[in-house]
């Protein structure tokens, strides 16, 4: 088989120690002073013209002692004409006869590497040369991509996803939650998880804040009572009980089996002069052990509330996660209850 490459090499090399060759035949001329004609001058300028053009592939094929191919471009500049070849010093001579002998020697030298080169290459089937250059090429290509910026920023990526796979695996957030000043930082990172997650859960009950920390001019701050009495689990399990006697969809006795988990109660009431008028409105908090449970029981409230025509709305029922908020308000339009529903849902609504 044949290398286009190998080839032009060799011969351009192969024409370039010719020309050489005639170019010290000149040097000498024109150091002896003979004959120093205009002809001559034209066939000089000529040589090295066209060692010139032929520089470029005899440095491509160099891999060592590049200094001593650039001089063969420095010989021929210096060079200008045979008359000023010849007004040249003896040192300068000598130093150009040594540097045309370096060059000389380099330039064979290359040839029978190339010529080597020639004689193995016709030794390789076409099968095999391709598969060589296939695989170069693959090589490269595995080179760049390993070498470059991509593969780097996803070679962290995955470092720090294995990360916190593994860290999430040995319960960190679990340790970061029980521990006081990460506390609050498990709480808001899992406050953004849930903004794709919907149904991940709540560790506690505590955790499920509201979206705003202050309340509205027309609210008085919240009241926070012992789950006693109208303000404990069961009582709003009983509200609930009563809002949707007889139905199939009571959800009443499905948070009952729950009772024993956590609870929290909050009340809110119409500030001094706030025409929402009406009395307290008490927001109870229940967090079932799993998201699914929780919306087993959301599911049901939704049966029970689409065959509800007539029926006045007086409460809320809201879901987030394993959590489930309960909303009953006297206030007349019932927008105390349905604020608290919008704020544990984190849903963004106009003030009055």
């Amino acid at each position: 088989m044949i290398d286009p490459l190998v080839e032009r090499r060799y011969a351009e090399c192969r024409e370039l120690l010719e020309l050489w060759r005639s170019y010290h035949d000149f040097f000498k001329v024109a150091v002896a002073g003979e004959s120093l004609t205009a002809d001559r001058e034209h066939e000089f300028i000529t040589v090295k013209s066209r060692i010139a053009m032929l520089h470029d592939t005899f440095m491509d094929c160099l891999d060592r002692d590049q200094n001593i191919g650039q001089n063969i471009l420095s010989i021929v500049t210096r060079s200008i004409t045979l008359k000023h070849v010849h007004r040249l010093s003896t040192a300068e001579i000598k130093k150009i006869e040594l540097e045309w002998h370096e060059s000389y020697l380099l330039l064979n030298e290359t040839l029978g590497i190339l010529d080597d080169k020639r004689k193995r290459f016709a030794t390789v089937t076409p099968s095999q040369y391709y598969r060589q250059v296939y695989t170069k090429k693959a090589v490269a290509t595995i080179h760049n991509f390993l070498a470059s910026m991509a593969f780097k920023t996803a070679a962290v990526l995955v470092i720090l996803m294995v990360g916190v796979f593994v860290f999430l695996q040995f319960g960190g957030l679990d340790k970061m939650f029980n521990w006081g000043p990460t506390r609050n930082l498990v709480i808001k990172f899992e406050d953004l998880i849930r903004m794709v997650a919907k149904d991940y859960p709540y560790r506690e009950i505590s955790s499920w804040t509201r979206l705003d920390t202050l309340v509205p001019s027309l609210l008085e701050p919240p009241q926070f009572p012992q789950p006693t009495g109208p303000y404990s689990p069961n009582a709003g399990m009983t509200r609930v009980g009563e809002k949707m006697a007889g139905s199939q969809y009571n959800i009443a006795n499905d948070l009952k089996g729950y009772q024993q988990n956590q609870f929290r109660v909050e009340v809110y009431r119409p500030a001094m002069g706030s025409p929402l008028g009406g009395g307290e409105c008490v927001v109870f908090l229940y967090l079932m052990p799993t998201s699914a449970a929780a919306d087993a029981i959301a599911k049901k409230y939704a049966a029970w509330y689409n065959e509800q025509t007539t029926a006045t709305k007086d409460w809320e029922f809201f879901r987030k996660g394993n959590a489930i908020g309960l909303s009953f308000a006297g206030d007349p339009d019932g927008w105390i209850r349905k604020w608290a529903r919008n704020q544990y849902l984190r849903i963004r609504e106009k003030r009055r």
